[in-house]
């Protein structure tokens, strides 16, 4: 390839970036969007969390529910790299770390965003620090797609795996034995009501 031929492609990617152009200087990216990719994948491996938590709810079935978030953390100050992701993956929101004003979080807890954005997007970049969490989050999301949460058993196995991320829970409000023991009874007595329903007809 001569010069003038590689002048000509970077001229071509740097504007096929210029969508990016109000939040950083085009020449500091990097020249093809798919080192972008890789570069949003390598801020997420250092950054980012995939997390699901466990939040008790009483208005729901078991008395638990299961909250899919991946976020991206950087001080307010570097807001841009966060539009930066936001844009790039086209889903999520950028709020204030909640009790940290000074900090930012690229956000996504949208479902659907999740299913069709976020798993489809690092499933094609690989993590590689994440990666375990990763996938164990990405079973939950389309586990929960599947409706699979409203059978007592795989709801149970969804709150074991989910355990398994970040550490093994070890910054979780909840002991997994002490869920697990709730979600037995909570199911002994679904399986009551159910069986008592069906004696009745």
């Amino acid at each position: 390839m001569g010069c003038a031929d590689a002048d000509n492609q970077q001229e071509t990617v740097i504007y096929m970036l210029q969508e990016y152009n109000d939040l950083v200087k085009v020449s500091n990216l990097p020249k093809k969007r798919k080192e972008l990719a890789y570069y949003i994948v390598g801020f997420a491996d250092a950054e980012g969390c995939f997390n699901v938590a466990l939040k008790k709810q009483k208005d729901t079935r078991f008395g638990w529910v299961l909250d899919p978030v991946f976020h991206v953390t950087q001080h307010k100050s570097h807001r841009h790299i966060l539009e930066l992701c936001k844009r790039f993956l086209g889903c999520g929101r950028v709020i204030p770390k909640p009790g940290q004003p000074d900090v930012l979080q690229f956000y996504v807890d949208n479902r659907r965003q999740l299913h069709e954005k976020i798993i489809p997007f690092f499933e094609r970049y690989k993590l590689l620090v994440k990666a375990r969490d990763f996938e164990i989050f990405s079973k939950i999301v389309r586990d929960l797609e599947q409706k699979k949460h409203s059978n007592i058993d795989s709801f149970k196995e969804m709150v074991k795996i989910a355990f398994e991320m970040n550490q093994n829970g070890k910054q979780r409000r909840y002991i997994l034995s002490e869920v697990m023991k709730d979600l037995s009874l909570t199911g002994s007595s679904e399986t009551i009501r159910q069986t008592t329903g069906e004696s009745q007809r």
